[in-house]
């Protein structure tokens, strides 16, 4: 995992962390987040690279007399390919880790990444103070209470990156007796980037999640398999 996307998950921590010590100290010692200092989180990063080229030559043959005639004799060829190359990366922290790593100031260690999940805000901190939030205004019940809407003691989040990239070439030729690539692209080749983060909040279950959360982190894995093979057909 990039140590710039690593960080944005410590500064996320640390401020939610750090937010709770705060008002804890306005609200006679109470703390609403501090279960989460007991959790830990999975991180998966899938990136997808497809690649397409087509080569598609077409020409028109006219005959050389008369120059009224009918007949026209039309050919053409395609060739084709596509290339998708898939990469899995799964991660896992303790809460504990990420709050005592050192803050990481924006820009910093982002340098000239091409991945956008490097280069992006990508909204961690707020989040996952949104998350923890309303169980502080007591509008939902902690992650501890089997009975509350967090019963499954599992938070999720997905960030997705979708770059397309495409161009194409078309060189065409007008002879006496023939037209060459006078319709369509010659040459086209295409390039698309996905980059998934999913990341899952849950109880530590000794330097992996525990199996409630770790289900929720492995049913999102599964969703986002099928979703990349229903959009490949």
């Amino acid at each position: 995992m990039s140590p710039a996307c690593t960080a944005k998950f410590a500064n996320a921590v640390k401020f939610v962390i750090n937010r709770d010590l705060e008002l804890a100290r306005l609200n006679h010692g109470k703390r609403y987040a501090e279960w989460l200092e007991t959790w830990g989180v999975q991180v998966s990063l899938t990136l997808t690279i497809e690649e397409r080229s087509s080569l598609n030559p077409n020409a028109v043959w006219l005959p050389p007399t008369p120059a009224n005639s009918i007949f026209t004799l039309a050919g053409g060829a395609t060739v084709s390919a596509d290339a998708t190359r898939t990469d899995t990366l799964n991660f896992f922290y303790t809460i504990h880790d990420l709050y005592y790593r050192k803050y990481c100031q924006t820009g910093v260690q982002m340098g000239n990444s091409p991945s956008p999940l490097v280069r992006s805000d990508l909204k961690l901190r707020e989040w996952l103070q949104a998350q923890v939030g309303p169980v502080a205004t007591q509008d939902i019940s902690p992650p501890s209470d089997p009975g509350g809407p967090l019963e499954r003691n599992a938070i999720s989040h997905e960030v997705k990156f979708v770059i397309s990239t495409a161009g194409d070439l078309t060189p065409a030729w007008t002879l006496v007796q023939a037209t060459i690539n006078q319709n369509g692209a010659l040459l086209s080749a295409s390039r698309d980037r996905t980059h998934d983060l999913t990341i899952t909040f849950g109880p530590n279950g000794g330097q992996k999640l525990a199996l409630p959360a770790l289900e929720a982190h492995f049913a999102k894995q599964v969703g986002l398999a099928v979703s990349t093979n229903l959009k490949g057909r």
